[in-house]
Protein backbone atom coordinates (compact mmCIF):
# COMPACT_ATOMS: atom_id res chain seq x y z
CA UNK A 1 0.00 0.00 0.00
CA UNK A 2 1.56 3.73 -1.11
CA UNK A 3 2.53 5.72 1.74
CA UNK A 4 2.38 9.54 2.41
CA UNK A 5 5.36 11.00 3.46
CA UNK A 6 5.72 14.32 5.39
CA UNK A 7 8.59 15.72 7.33
CA UNK A 8 9.14 18.67 9.98
CA UNK A 9 6.34 21.38 10.79
CA UNK A 10 4.17 20.79 7.74
CA UNK A 11 3.75 17.05 9.51
CA UNK A 12 3.32 18.32 12.91
CA UNK A 13 0.60 20.98 11.89
CA UNK A 14 -1.06 18.21 9.64
CA UNK A 15 -1.14 16.15 13.09
CA UNK A 16 -2.50 18.95 15.30
CA UNK A 17 -4.96 19.98 12.37
CA UNK A 18 -6.56 16.16 13.48
CA UNK A 19 -6.17 16.74 16.51
CA UNK A 20 -8.26 20.06 17.01
CA UNK A 21 -11.40 18.61 14.87
CA UNK A 22 -11.64 15.94 16.95
CA UNK A 23 -10.88 18.53 20.00
CA UNK A 24 -13.49 21.07 18.97
CA UNK A 25 -16.13 18.58 18.46
CA UNK A 26 -15.85 16.85 22.09
CA UNK A 27 -15.23 20.11 23.96
CA UNK A 28 -18.55 21.32 23.06
CA UNK A 29 -19.91 18.42 25.10
CA UNK A 30 -18.52 19.71 28.41
CA UNK A 31 -20.35 21.03 31.32
CA UNK A 32 -24.14 21.56 32.07
CA UNK A 33 -24.59 23.58 29.35
CA UNK A 34 -22.54 21.44 26.79
CA UNK A 35 -24.21 20.31 23.43
CA UNK A 36 -25.18 16.13 22.72
CA UNK A 37 -23.83 14.67 19.26
CA UNK A 38 -25.78 12.04 17.42
CA UNK A 39 -23.63 8.64 16.34
CA UNK A 40 -24.99 6.89 13.87
CA UNK A 41 -23.56 3.94 15.56
CA UNK A 42 -26.48 2.70 17.02
CA UNK A 43 -28.31 5.89 16.06
CA UNK A 44 -27.85 7.38 19.68
CA UNK A 45 -27.37 10.68 20.83
CA UNK A 46 -24.65 11.32 23.47
CA UNK A 47 -21.97 13.54 25.42
CA UNK A 48 -19.43 11.49 26.39
CA UNK A 49 -16.35 12.25 25.36
CA UNK A 50 -14.81 8.83 24.47
CA UNK A 51 -17.92 7.02 22.85
CA UNK A 52 -17.72 10.48 20.59
CA UNK A 53 -13.74 10.20 19.84
CA UNK A 54 -14.25 6.66 18.43
CA UNK A 55 -16.55 7.65 15.84
CA UNK A 56 -14.74 10.29 14.55
CA UNK A 57 -12.63 9.40 11.36
CA UNK A 58 -11.32 12.20 8.98
CA UNK A 59 -10.66 12.35 5.22
CA UNK A 60 -6.88 13.63 5.83
CA UNK A 61 -4.91 10.84 6.18
CA UNK A 62 -2.56 12.46 8.42
CA UNK A 63 -4.78 14.67 10.23
CA UNK A 64 -6.73 11.49 11.12
CA UNK A 65 -3.38 10.14 12.85
CA UNK A 66 -3.47 13.42 14.80
CA UNK A 67 -6.89 12.64 15.87
CA UNK A 68 -5.99 8.91 16.35
CA UNK A 69 -3.34 10.17 19.08
CA UNK A 70 -5.41 12.41 20.83
CA UNK A 71 -8.26 9.74 21.11
CA UNK A 72 -5.54 7.93 23.38
CA UNK A 73 -5.88 10.38 25.84
CA UNK A 74 -9.77 10.13 26.69
CA UNK A 75 -9.22 6.41 25.97
CA UNK A 76 -6.44 5.44 28.98
CA UNK A 77 -8.24 7.69 30.90
CA UNK A 78 -11.38 6.05 30.44
CA UNK A 79 -9.37 2.37 31.00
CA UNK A 80 -8.64 3.60 34.46
CA UNK A 81 -10.77 5.24 35.97
CA UNK A 82 -14.00 5.14 33.61
CA UNK A 83 -14.59 9.01 33.43
CA UNK A 84 -13.40 12.40 32.49
CA UNK A 85 -12.65 11.65 28.85
CA UNK A 86 -13.27 14.64 27.61
CA UNK A 87 -11.37 16.45 30.14
CA UNK A 88 -8.31 14.58 29.05
CA UNK A 89 -8.83 15.03 25.31
CA UNK A 90 -9.55 19.45 26.30
CA UNK A 91 -6.13 19.14 28.00
CA UNK A 92 -4.13 17.33 25.91
CA UNK A 93 -5.25 19.91 23.27
CA UNK A 94 -4.42 22.96 24.94
CA UNK A 95 -1.16 21.80 26.28
CA UNK A 96 0.36 20.53 22.50
CA UNK A 97 -0.81 24.18 21.70
CA UNK A 98 1.40 25.89 24.39
CA UNK A 99 4.37 23.43 23.30
CA UNK A 100 4.84 23.77 19.92
CA UNK A 101 5.33 28.06 20.94
CA UNK A 102 8.27 26.56 22.19
CA UNK A 103 9.36 24.40 19.34
CA UNK A 104 11.46 25.83 15.82
CA UNK A 105 10.11 25.78 12.93
CA UNK A 106 12.70 25.70 9.48
CA UNK A 107 9.32 26.14 7.49
CA UNK A 108 9.04 29.85 8.79
CA UNK A 109 12.83 30.06 10.28
CA UNK A 110 11.76 30.94 13.50
CA UNK A 111 15.01 28.86 14.92
CA UNK A 112 16.41 31.03 17.97
CA UNK A 113 15.47 30.69 21.37
CA UNK A 114 13.39 27.71 21.40
CA UNK A 115 13.60 24.02 23.06
CA UNK A 116 14.30 20.67 21.80
CA UNK A 117 11.39 18.66 21.62
CA UNK A 118 13.17 16.44 24.63
CA UNK A 119 13.30 19.57 26.42
CA UNK A 120 9.53 20.44 26.20
CA UNK A 121 8.51 16.73 27.38
CA UNK A 122 10.73 16.53 30.50
CA UNK A 123 9.49 20.44 31.45
CA UNK A 124 5.71 19.05 30.91
CA UNK A 125 6.73 15.78 33.02
CA UNK A 126 8.06 18.20 35.81
CA UNK A 127 5.23 20.51 36.02
CA UNK A 128 2.26 17.75 35.93
CA UNK A 129 3.98 16.36 38.96
CA UNK A 130 4.02 19.83 41.05
CA UNK A 131 0.26 20.40 40.16
CA UNK A 132 -0.42 17.08 40.94
CA UNK A 133 0.78 17.30 44.34
CA UNK A 134 -0.88 20.64 44.33
CA UNK A 135 -3.88 18.62 43.55
CA UNK A 136 -3.59 16.27 46.26
CA UNK A 137 -2.96 18.63 48.69
CA UNK A 138 -6.32 20.40 48.11
CA UNK A 139 -8.67 17.28 48.15
CA UNK A 140 -11.13 16.80 50.35
CA UNK A 141 -12.07 13.55 51.73
CA UNK A 142 -15.78 12.37 51.89
CA UNK A 143 -17.33 11.99 54.66
CA UNK A 144 -20.98 11.42 54.61
CA UNK A 145 -22.99 9.65 52.06
CA UNK A 146 -25.03 12.77 51.65
CA UNK A 147 -21.98 14.07 50.34
CA UNK A 148 -21.25 10.94 48.06
CA UNK A 149 -24.86 10.99 46.85
CA UNK A 150 -24.37 14.99 45.96
CA UNK A 151 -21.00 13.51 43.84
CA UNK A 152 -22.91 11.36 42.15
CA UNK A 153 -25.93 14.11 41.41
CA UNK A 154 -23.46 16.26 39.85
CA UNK A 155 -21.65 13.67 37.56
CA UNK A 156 -25.19 12.47 36.37
CA UNK A 157 -27.20 15.33 35.92
CA UNK A 158 -30.06 13.63 37.46
CA UNK A 159 -31.15 13.53 41.16
CA UNK A 160 -32.84 10.74 41.39
CA UNK A 161 -30.28 8.38 39.22
CA UNK A 162 -27.48 10.39 41.64
CA UNK A 163 -29.14 9.08 44.60
CA UNK A 164 -29.70 5.36 43.73
CA UNK A 165 -25.77 5.51 42.40
CA UNK A 166 -24.41 7.22 45.53
CA UNK A 167 -26.16 5.47 48.27
CA UNK A 168 -25.21 2.19 46.47
CA UNK A 169 -21.40 3.09 46.65
CA UNK A 170 -21.67 4.20 50.31
CA UNK A 171 -22.76 0.64 51.49
CA UNK A 172 -20.25 -0.77 48.95
CA UNK A 173 -17.08 0.90 50.50
CA UNK A 174 -14.29 2.82 48.95
CA UNK A 175 -13.57 -0.06 47.21
CA UNK A 176 -17.17 -1.76 46.11
CA UNK A 177 -17.86 -2.27 42.16
CA UNK A 178 -21.13 -0.23 40.50
CA UNK A 179 -22.26 -1.36 37.20
CA UNK A 180 -24.54 0.22 35.38
CA UNK A 181 -27.06 -2.15 32.69
CA UNK A 182 -29.83 -1.13 30.82
CA UNK A 183 -32.81 -2.37 32.00
CA UNK A 184 -36.80 -2.68 30.13
CA UNK A 185 -38.36 -1.47 33.26
CA UNK A 186 -39.52 2.14 33.28
CA UNK A 187 -36.94 2.95 36.26
CA UNK A 188 -34.04 2.65 37.80
CA UNK A 189 -32.69 0.38 40.52
CA UNK A 190 -30.09 -1.75 42.28
CA UNK A 191 -29.20 -5.37 42.05
CA UNK A 192 -26.58 -6.59 44.62
CA UNK A 193 -24.63 -9.33 43.37
CA UNK A 194 -21.82 -11.45 44.31
CA UNK A 195 -18.72 -11.10 42.44
CA UNK A 196 -14.91 -9.57 42.28
CA UNK A 197 -12.89 -7.70 40.27
CA UNK A 198 -9.38 -8.71 38.98
CA UNK A 199 -6.32 -6.94 37.89
CA UNK A 200 -6.03 -8.80 34.82
CA UNK A 201 -8.15 -9.20 31.36
CA UNK A 202 -9.57 -10.91 28.17
CA UNK A 203 -6.42 -13.59 26.25
CA UNK A 204 -6.81 -11.68 23.18
CA UNK A 205 -8.90 -8.91 21.91
CA UNK A 206 -10.20 -10.60 19.05
CA UNK A 207 -12.86 -12.11 20.98
CA UNK A 208 -14.30 -8.56 22.07
CA UNK A 209 -17.96 -8.57 21.64
CA UNK A 210 -18.79 -5.08 22.67
CA UNK A 211 -16.98 -2.71 20.45
CA UNK A 212 -18.42 0.29 21.31
CA UNK A 213 -16.52 -0.53 24.80
CA UNK A 214 -13.98 -2.42 24.47
CA UNK A 215 -14.66 -5.44 26.33
CA UNK A 216 -15.59 -8.91 26.08
CA UNK A 217 -18.89 -9.48 27.71
CA UNK A 218 -19.91 -13.34 28.62
CA UNK A 219 -23.12 -14.09 30.32
CA UNK A 220 -24.29 -17.59 32.00
CA UNK A 221 -20.76 -19.48 31.71
CA UNK A 222 -18.92 -22.67 32.53
CA UNK A 223 -15.90 -21.71 34.45
CA UNK A 224 -11.99 -23.56 34.64
CA UNK A 225 -9.96 -22.22 37.28
CA UNK A 226 -6.28 -22.85 37.22
CA UNK A 227 -2.63 -20.95 37.34
CA UNK A 228 -1.53 -23.76 34.69
CA UNK A 229 -0.22 -21.89 31.51
CA UNK A 230 -2.57 -23.29 28.56
CA UNK A 231 -0.11 -24.82 25.81
CA UNK A 232 -2.73 -27.27 23.99
CA UNK A 233 -6.25 -27.86 24.37
CA UNK A 234 -5.25 -31.77 24.70
CA UNK A 235 -5.37 -31.62 28.16
CA UNK A 236 -8.98 -30.19 28.38
CA UNK A 237 -10.61 -32.33 25.85
CA UNK A 238 -12.51 -34.47 28.12
CA UNK A 239 -13.85 -31.86 29.72
CA UNK A 240 -14.93 -29.72 27.32
CA UNK A 241 -16.81 -32.84 25.69
CA UNK A 242 -18.80 -32.67 28.87
CA UNK A 243 -19.20 -29.45 29.11
CA UNK A 244 -20.90 -30.33 25.49
CA UNK A 245 -22.34 -32.83 26.62
CA UNK A 246 -24.68 -30.45 29.32
CA UNK A 247 -25.59 -28.31 26.67
CA UNK A 248 -23.99 -25.48 27.01
CA UNK A 249 -23.31 -22.58 25.21
CA UNK A 250 -19.73 -21.71 26.38
CA UNK A 251 -16.74 -22.01 28.65
CA UNK A 252 -14.60 -19.44 30.19
CA UNK A 253 -10.96 -20.28 31.11
CA UNK A 254 -8.65 -18.56 34.16
CA UNK A 255 -5.54 -19.42 33.57
CA UNK A 256 -2.13 -18.05 33.90
CA UNK A 257 -1.48 -17.52 30.57
CA UNK A 258 -2.36 -18.71 26.92
CA UNK A 259 0.25 -19.98 23.79
CA UNK A 260 -0.78 -17.98 20.57
CA UNK A 261 -1.81 -21.86 19.32
CA UNK A 262 -4.56 -21.82 21.89
CA UNK A 263 -5.91 -18.92 21.19
CA UNK A 264 -6.07 -19.68 17.67
CA UNK A 265 -8.13 -22.50 18.74
CA UNK A 266 -10.13 -20.41 21.18
CA UNK A 267 -11.89 -18.50 18.03
CA UNK A 268 -11.99 -20.77 15.94
CA UNK A 269 -13.17 -23.86 17.98
CA UNK A 270 -17.22 -23.77 17.27
CA UNK A 271 -17.64 -26.09 14.05
CA UNK A 272 -15.34 -28.85 16.21
CA UNK A 273 -17.24 -28.83 19.89
CA UNK A 274 -21.34 -28.18 19.02
CA UNK A 275 -20.99 -24.79 18.93
CA UNK A 276 -19.54 -24.60 22.23
CA UNK A 277 -17.66 -20.82 22.65
CA UNK A 278 -14.41 -20.95 24.59
CA UNK A 279 -13.30 -17.46 26.49
CA UNK A 280 -9.87 -17.23 27.67
CA UNK A 281 -9.15 -15.29 30.59
CA UNK A 282 -5.99 -14.09 32.29
CA UNK A 283 -5.99 -14.92 36.01
CA UNK A 284 -5.05 -12.19 38.26
CA UNK A 285 -1.40 -10.89 38.15
CA UNK A 286 -1.27 -9.63 41.55
CA UNK A 287 -1.77 -12.25 44.26
CA UNK A 288 -2.83 -15.28 41.76
CA UNK A 289 -3.17 -17.70 43.75
CA UNK A 290 -5.30 -16.45 46.32
CA UNK A 291 -7.29 -14.09 44.25
CA UNK A 292 -8.38 -17.44 42.46
CA UNK A 293 -9.76 -18.86 45.57
CA UNK A 294 -11.67 -15.82 46.25
CA UNK A 295 -12.85 -16.63 42.41
CA UNK A 296 -13.15 -20.50 43.61
CA UNK A 297 -15.42 -19.13 46.11
CA UNK A 298 -17.68 -16.91 44.38
CA UNK A 299 -18.13 -19.45 41.38
CA UNK A 300 -18.05 -22.20 42.89
CA UNK A 301 -15.77 -25.69 41.23
CA UNK A 302 -12.07 -26.12 42.22
CA UNK A 303 -9.12 -24.31 41.29
CA UNK A 304 -6.55 -26.38 39.96
CA UNK A 305 -3.47 -25.26 41.17
CA UNK A 306 -0.71 -26.18 38.80
CA UNK A 307 1.53 -27.68 41.68
CA UNK A 308 -1.45 -29.82 42.84
CA UNK A 309 -3.06 -31.23 40.09
CA UNK A 310 -3.05 -31.92 36.38
CA UNK A 311 -5.79 -30.41 33.85
CA UNK A 312 -6.53 -34.02 32.66
CA UNK A 313 -8.36 -34.49 35.83
CA UNK A 314 -10.92 -31.64 35.79
CA UNK A 315 -14.58 -33.32 35.72
CA UNK A 316 -18.00 -31.52 35.68
CA UNK A 317 -17.99 -31.01 39.69
CA UNK A 318 -14.92 -29.12 39.42
CA UNK A 319 -16.56 -26.43 36.73
CA UNK A 320 -17.41 -22.78 38.04
CA UNK A 321 -20.57 -20.75 37.32
CA UNK A 322 -20.59 -17.56 36.18
CA UNK A 323 -23.50 -15.37 35.78
CA UNK A 324 -21.77 -12.56 33.76
CA UNK A 325 -18.25 -11.55 33.07
CA UNK A 326 -16.88 -8.04 31.74
CA UNK A 327 -13.34 -8.52 30.67
CA UNK A 328 -11.48 -5.83 29.52
CA UNK A 329 -7.54 -5.40 28.50
CA UNK A 330 -6.08 -5.46 31.86
CA UNK A 331 -9.09 -5.93 34.00
CA UNK A 332 -12.54 -8.09 34.36
CA UNK A 333 -15.33 -8.05 36.43
CA UNK A 334 -16.74 -11.55 37.06
CA UNK A 335 -20.11 -12.39 38.65
CA UNK A 336 -21.27 -15.62 40.49
CA UNK A 337 -24.82 -16.68 41.44
CA UNK A 338 -26.32 -16.19 44.87
CA UNK A 339 -27.66 -19.61 46.10
CA UNK A 340 -27.19 -21.35 49.29
CA UNK A 341 -23.87 -23.27 48.30
CA UNK A 342 -22.04 -20.11 47.13
CA UNK A 343 -22.77 -18.02 50.32
CA UNK A 344 -21.63 -20.79 52.41
CA UNK A 345 -18.28 -20.88 50.25
CA UNK A 346 -17.73 -16.89 50.63
CA UNK A 347 -18.75 -16.55 54.79
CA UNK A 348 -15.77 -19.77 54.96
CA UNK A 349 -13.33 -17.86 53.22
CA UNK A 350 -14.17 -14.75 54.55
CA UNK A 351 -13.43 -16.46 58.00
CA UNK A 352 -10.01 -17.74 56.77
CA UNK A 353 -8.95 -14.10 55.09
CA UNK A 354 -9.82 -12.61 58.49
CA UNK A 355 -7.81 -15.07 60.79
CA UNK A 356 -5.37 -14.06 58.28
CA UNK A 357 -5.79 -10.30 59.13
CA UNK A 358 -5.54 -10.71 63.07
CA UNK A 359 -2.16 -12.29 62.49
CA UNK A 360 -0.97 -10.28 59.76
CA UNK A 361 1.24 -7.66 60.72
CA UNK A 362 2.53 -5.59 57.49
CA UNK A 363 0.39 -2.59 57.05
CA UNK A 364 -0.03 -2.99 53.19
CA UNK A 365 -0.91 -6.66 53.46
CA UNK A 366 -3.43 -6.00 55.71
CA UNK A 367 -4.67 -3.16 53.60
CA UNK A 368 -5.10 -5.86 50.86
CA UNK A 369 -6.50 -8.22 52.77
CA UNK A 370 -9.49 -5.77 53.94
CA UNK A 371 -10.10 -5.28 50.42
CA UNK A 372 -10.48 -8.76 49.54
CA UNK A 373 -12.57 -9.05 52.85
CA UNK A 374 -14.66 -6.37 51.61
CA UNK A 375 -14.77 -7.33 47.89
CA UNK A 376 -16.60 -10.87 49.47
CA UNK A 377 -18.84 -9.67 51.47
CA UNK A 378 -20.64 -6.94 49.48
CA UNK A 379 -19.86 -8.22 45.96
CA UNK A 380 -21.52 -5.58 43.50
CA UNK A 381 -24.34 -3.72 42.85
CA UNK A 382 -25.99 -3.44 39.31
CA UNK A 383 -27.64 0.17 38.40
CA UNK A 384 -30.41 -1.01 36.40
CA UNK A 385 -31.07 2.21 34.34
CA UNK A 386 -34.73 2.11 33.05
CA UNK A 387 -36.57 5.05 30.83
CA UNK A 388 -39.91 5.56 29.01
CA UNK A 389 -37.63 5.58 25.16
CA UNK A 390 -34.84 3.34 24.20
CA UNK A 391 -32.89 6.45 23.43
CA UNK A 392 -33.45 8.51 26.75
CA UNK A 393 -32.30 4.69 28.40
CA UNK A 394 -29.04 5.05 26.34
CA UNK A 395 -28.57 8.21 27.20
CA UNK A 396 -28.72 7.75 30.49
CA UNK A 397 -26.90 4.86 30.65
CA UNK A 398 -23.82 6.83 29.33
CA UNK A 399 -24.10 9.12 32.22
CA UNK A 400 -24.18 6.44 34.20
CA UNK A 401 -21.18 4.72 32.84
CA UNK A 402 -19.60 8.05 34.25
CA UNK A 403 -20.97 8.64 37.63
CA UNK A 404 -20.56 4.96 39.02
CA UNK A 405 -16.73 5.58 38.52
CA UNK A 406 -16.57 9.07 38.98
CA UNK A 407 -18.56 8.28 42.65
CA UNK A 408 -15.81 5.41 43.42
CA UNK A 409 -13.08 7.78 42.43
CA UNK A 410 -14.14 10.74 44.60
CA UNK A 411 -14.94 8.30 47.97
CA UNK A 412 -11.24 6.60 47.16
CA UNK A 413 -9.17 9.72 47.27
CA UNK A 414 -11.13 13.11 47.64
CA UNK A 415 -13.11 15.90 45.93
CA UNK A 416 -11.83 19.45 45.09
CA UNK A 417 -13.70 22.43 43.43
CA UNK A 418 -15.63 21.45 40.31
CA UNK A 419 -16.15 22.81 36.97
CA UNK A 420 -12.46 22.96 35.96
CA UNK A 421 -11.93 26.01 39.35
CA UNK A 422 -9.01 23.12 40.98
CA UNK A 423 -7.12 23.53 38.04
CA UNK A 424 -7.36 27.16 37.56
CA UNK A 425 -6.29 28.31 41.04
CA UNK A 426 -3.90 26.16 40.86
CA UNK A 427 -2.60 27.81 37.19
CA UNK A 428 -3.89 31.41 38.70
CA UNK A 429 -0.63 30.37 41.25
CA UNK A 430 1.87 29.43 38.50
CA UNK A 431 4.73 30.88 36.89
CA UNK A 432 3.84 32.70 33.28
CA UNK A 433 6.71 30.43 31.67
CA UNK A 434 5.05 27.36 32.83
CA UNK A 435 3.80 25.55 29.39
CA UNK A 436 0.94 24.06 31.77
CA UNK A 437 -0.54 27.68 33.14
CA UNK A 438 -2.78 28.42 30.17
CA UNK A 439 -4.47 24.55 29.87
CA UNK A 440 -5.36 23.90 33.07
CA UNK A 441 -7.95 27.40 33.16
CA UNK A 442 -9.30 25.38 29.11
CA UNK A 443 -11.93 23.25 31.08
CA UNK A 444 -12.95 26.35 33.39
CA UNK A 445 -13.20 28.42 30.11
CA UNK A 446 -14.81 25.80 28.19
CA UNK A 447 -17.76 25.77 31.34
CA UNK A 448 -18.14 29.03 31.28
CA UNK A 449 -18.01 29.48 27.35
CA UNK A 450 -21.39 27.78 26.92
CA UNK A 451 -23.15 29.02 30.48
CA UNK A 452 -25.38 31.55 30.61
CA UNK A 453 -24.57 35.56 31.41
CA UNK A 454 -23.88 35.84 35.21
CA UNK A 455 -23.97 31.98 35.31
CA UNK A 456 -21.34 30.46 38.23
CA UNK A 457 -20.37 27.20 39.21
CA UNK A 458 -21.98 26.55 42.39
CA UNK A 459 -20.13 25.46 45.65
CA UNK A 460 -21.93 22.61 45.49
CA UNK A 461 -20.43 20.88 42.45
CA UNK A 462 -17.16 18.82 43.23
CA UNK A 463 -14.76 16.93 41.00
CA UNK A 464 -12.78 13.64 42.03
CA UNK A 465 -9.33 14.09 42.68
CA UNK A 466 -8.68 10.57 41.27
CA UNK A 467 -9.94 11.50 37.68
CA UNK A 468 -8.61 14.71 37.32
CA UNK A 469 -5.16 12.96 38.28
CA UNK A 470 -5.42 10.49 35.51
CA UNK A 471 -7.22 12.93 33.00
CA UNK A 472 -3.50 15.41 33.04
CA UNK A 473 -1.55 12.23 33.42
CA UNK A 474 -2.98 10.74 30.22
CA UNK A 475 -3.30 14.30 28.47
CA UNK A 476 0.48 15.42 29.18
CA UNK A 477 1.84 11.83 27.68
CA UNK A 478 0.14 12.42 24.57
CA UNK A 479 0.41 16.11 24.30
CA UNK A 480 4.43 15.83 24.70
CA UNK A 481 4.25 13.45 21.85
CA UNK A 482 2.08 15.32 19.62
CA UNK A 483 3.66 18.04 19.54
CA UNK A 484 7.08 16.88 19.20
CA UNK A 485 6.57 14.54 16.30
CA UNK A 486 9.15 16.00 12.88
CA UNK A 487 7.80 13.74 10.70
CA UNK A 488 4.84 11.50 9.81
CA UNK A 489 4.35 7.92 7.41
CA UNK A 490 1.09 6.99 6.77
CA UNK A 491 -0.78 4.77 4.69
CA UNK A 492 -2.75 6.12 1.76
CA UNK A 493 -6.31 5.55 1.53
CA UNK A 494 -7.33 3.08 -1.19
CA UNK A 495 -9.60 4.97 -3.32
CA UNK A 496 -13.40 3.62 -4.21
CA UNK A 497 -14.86 2.70 -7.32
CA UNK A 498 -16.85 6.03 -6.81
CA UNK A 499 -13.91 8.22 -6.12
CA UNK A 500 -12.01 7.22 -9.28
CA UNK A 501 -15.28 7.46 -11.32
CA UNK A 502 -15.62 11.14 -10.17
CA UNK A 503 -12.18 11.52 -11.08
CA UNK A 504 -12.36 10.40 -14.87
CA UNK A 505 -15.87 12.45 -15.24
CA UNK A 506 -13.27 15.90 -14.03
Amino acid sequence: MPKIVLNGSKARNALIAGADKLSELVRSTLGPFGTNVFLEKGHRITNDGVSIAKEVELDDEIENKGAYVLREASTKTNEEVGDGTTTAIVLAQAIVKEAVRLLPDKEKGILANKKTGIEVINQIEKEKNEVIEKLMAMAKPIKTEEELIQSAKVSVEDDNLGEIIGKAQWELGKDGILIAEETAERFCSVENVHGLQIDNGFGTSMLINNQEKGTLEVEDTQIILTDHTIHSMQPLERILQDIVNLKANSVTIIARAFTPEVVQYCMQNTNTLGGLKIYPINAPYTGQTDIMKDLEAILGGTFYHFEARNLEDIVVSDLGFASKIIAKRFSAIITGQDNSDIQTRVLNRIEDLSKQLESEVSEFEKRNLEKRIAQLKNGFSIVKIGANSENERKYLKDKADDAVNAVRCAFQEGVVAGGGLAFKQIADELPDTYILKKPLCSIYEQIMSTAPAGWEVSEEVKDPVKVLRVALERACSVAGTLATASGAIVSKKPETRYMVEAKQEE
